[in-house]
């Protein structure tokens, strides 16, 4: 299954970044982007797809060259998660110290990553799994704006988690208009319902005060 989800912070002019990084600096909302990002949700004791297996089950996290190298060197790759990087460059990892690493892969595509994510949705009937395996879970895009561009516009996106700050920050990177004829937004009391669900714990909801901003959790769902 491609299907994916979105995980984004954005001002009101839907401002997401300023020279390459992010123009604010929220913990808490950090903290949430890597929960969502890297929980493996289990339920009734098996593993997300009811199927018991020997692999490492990961989420995956797609992202553009400029994201990955956008995050400081001593947190790459995401810890825990199945990084792969969208660049035209085929060689982009060849001499990079996370070449050969199980967590680590390049697609020269956004289209390419879906299809490596999924083959790695369902272990292969035929191979054994094995301890070093990666079996993807949950499939997030997490930037940059090109590739939002594309995500939004997919079929495949079913959800988009966006972190709204209530500020008008000076920013020169985007997140493309949401549809709301292709997504509905949910109202606050259900997107924090909907994140405690999709997380299986507690979520901080309502408006979020910190480092002079203020901001919330938002869902918004495919129709």
């Amino acid at each position: 299954m491609r299907s994916f989800s979105i995980v984004v912070a954005a001002d009101h002019a839907m401002g997401i970044g300023k020279n390459g990084g992010l123009p604010w600096r929220l913990r808490k909302d950090m903290a949430f982007f890597a929960k969502i990002t890297s929980k493996v949700v289990v339920k009734g004791g098996q593993d997300a797809t009811g199927e018991s297996t020997h692999q490492t089950r990961v989420n995956a996290c797609i992202m553009g060259r400029k994201t990955w190298e956008s995050i400081p060197r001593k947190f790459r790759p995401l810890a825990d998660r199945f990084n792969v990087i969208v660049s035209r460059d085929p060689h982009y990892l060849d001499d990079k110290p996370e070449k050969g690493n199980p967590l680590v892969a390049l697609a020269t595509s956004f289209e390419a990553a879906l299809d490596l994510v999924e083959s790695l949705q369902s272990p292969s009937s035929s191979s054994p799994p094995t301890s070093s395996s990666v079996q993807v879970a949950r499939t997030f895009l997490i930037g940059g704006a090109q590739l939002y561009n594309e995500g939004v516009r997919s079929k495949d996106c079913a959800h988009i988690f966006l972190t709204r700050i209530d500020a008008t920050v000076d920013c020169d990177t985007f997140f493309p208009e949401i549809s709301p004829t292709e997504y509905q937004l949910l109202p606050s009391t259900q997107s924090h319902a909907f994140l405690e669900d999709y997380l299986q714990e507690s979520v901080e909801g309502g408006v979020i005060e910190e480092g002079g901003y203020q901001y919330e959790y938002t869902v918004y769902n495919r129709i």
